[in-house]
């Protein structure tokens, strides 16, 4: 299973429904189209005895919180609780571990069941659109005065944001390098500090996905990247964004790790 406590959504599946219809009503999608996309995209754990209860629960839950439970989804709900559906797992555990499940059934069949709230009108969440480019190199003066370079080596354009994904370039001098200098310059070393001292695996990143989660967040700019005249062209592999090996950040947290990084040399 997927839950790491008794309420409602101290459980990943539960958390992905929400999430997910609430991100169809953000953009504009109807409330009987949003259900199936819903109901569709969990198939899967719809079939399974532990979560298929949990998605009627939860898309039952969100509805009833934006003014738009659906009858024939509030009653699949009600007969999970009613029926003791996905129970199993508490009356396993018993004791404490029961009782607190019993007691948030209870609360969802108290707001299924109960006045509902009037229709609520979900907007999108505000979306930063960076104005850096793939090519683009970005210099950063560190507290010891040396500079550190990364790569803008593709942009990631997603549902909350478009944001640049930098990569690290081999490279701690006092001034800027010239366009020939640069084009010579290689990526991080895999394996190393990225500007090539040798460390212990911690903290070596060497690619980041950089974004600006809220509008009065700084941007690149506010905190010291400095974009240069040159540009670097593609290299392989550019062409794909693999979110496993890329480091989740904002402008921030990538000045504190330069700041670690050239700390190292």
């Amino acid at each position: 299973m997927s839950a790491w406590g008794v309420a409602l959504f101290s459980d990943d599946t539960a958390c992905d429904v929400r999430d997910t219809y609430r991100e169809l009503i953000e953009d504009g999608v109807g409330d009987e189209e949003a259900v199936r996309h819903v109901l569709d995209g969990f198939g899967d754990a719809l079939v399974d005895p532990d979560e298929g209860p949990v998605v009627w629960l939860a898309l039952a839950w969100t509805q009833s919180k934006i003014g738009r439970l659906d009858a024939a989804v509030r009653d699949r709900a009600l007969a999970v609780i009613e029926q003791g559906e996905g129970l199993e797992r508490w009356q396993e555990e018993g004791g404490k571990a029961l009782a607190g499940r019993q007691a948030a059934l209870d609360k969802v069949r108290a707001q299924l069941t109960g006045p509902q709230p009037e229709r609520k009108r979900l907007r999108r969440p505000w979306r930063h659109v960076t104005d850096l480019t793939p090519g683009a190199v970005l210099a950063y003066r560190v507290s010891s005065g040396r500079l550190v370079l990364l790569r803008v080596s593709q942009i990631d354009d997603d549902r909350v944001g478009c944001a640049p994904v930098l990569t690290l370039v081999r490279y701690l001098g006092d001034a800027l390098p010239s366009q020939q200098e640069l084009d010579r310059l290689p990526d991080a070393v895999d394996g190393s500090c990225p500007l090539g001292i040798p460390v212990d695996g911690v903290m070596n990143a060497m690619v980041f996905r950089v974004a600006v989660h809220r509008k009065k967040d700084p941007d690149y700019r506010a905190l010291g990247f400095e974009p240069l005249a040159g540009v670097l062209q593609p290299r392989p592999g550019d062409e794909r964004f693999d979110s496993l090996l890329c480091s989740y950040t904002h402008w921030e947290g990538l000045a504190s790790i330069m700041e670690w990084y050239a700390g190292c040399h």
